[in-house]
């Protein structure tokens, strides 16, 4: 299964495209790394691909029902994603629109709040959180639905060491299974853990394919 950009154009603003006839293919069970500058439209693409905007030209195909795409996506800002009043709630809240029985929900929300560190303060706004702590929250709060592809923007940005291994530990975990990943980054070490890359250059798509050919 793949996903087909086709002839996609976006621009923010009149005659300034960041994406202009863009046609791109790649499987959706791969581990894929999503590199480039700053302002060559990482975050845009993303996006896109997601959904959570709509091409001004051209179409995007999915394998899926376009009303339902099993996405989980992680803002490079955490805060962007995190609404509701307590720790617990942000977690249960996905769960709960997926109509998951409310026994399931509590024994799975309580395993990812230990699992970040957070369990003793689930009572808390998610706003008392640090930086590194909101993050963890916001990826514990994407990977507990468990969806069959997930878009991470720049996910280690904020993490320390042991939160950077719980999130690889996660990520690897959810590949095994048969979660495709698309893993934005500027961080060219990164990509260790990708076996395909999308690189974008300012005149647009530099290449799209597995990594061993990207040298």
């Amino acid at each position: 299964m793949k996903i087909d950009l086709l002839d996609i154009t976006y621009a923010y603003q009149p005659n300034h495209p960041v994406f202009e006839q863009l046609t791109l293919h790649f499987p959706v069970d791969r581990w894929i790394g999503l590199v480039g500058e700053c302002g060559t439209g990482k975050s845009t693409l993303a996006r896109l691909i997601a959904g959570l905007l709509q091409p001004q030209g051209g179409r995007i195909r999915y394998p899926w029902p376009i009303e339902s795409l099993p996405f989980g996506f992680l803002f490079q800002n955490p805060e962007d994603q995190l609404v509701q009043l307590n720790l617990e709630r942000e977690l249960a809240f996905g769960l709960e629109n997926r109509a998951v029985p409310r026994a399931e929900i509590a024994a799975r929300v309580a395993s990812a709040l230990r699992a970040i560190g957070l369990w003793e303060r689930r009572f808390d706004s998610p706003q008392m959180l640090s930086g590194g702590e909101k993050q963890r929250l916001a990826l514990a709060g994407m990977l507990i639905t468990e969806p069959r592809m997930l878009i991470l923007d720049e996910p280690t940005a904020y993490l320390d060491l042991p939160s950077q291994k719980w999130l690889l530990q996660e990520v690897r975990r959810l590949h095994r299974n048969g979660t495709g990943i698309l893993w934005i980054t500027q961080d060219r070490q990164e990509l260790d853990f990708c076996d395909w890359v999308i690189r974008l250059e300012p005149t647009g798509l530099g290449f799209c394919g597995p990594r061993s050919e990207d040298g």
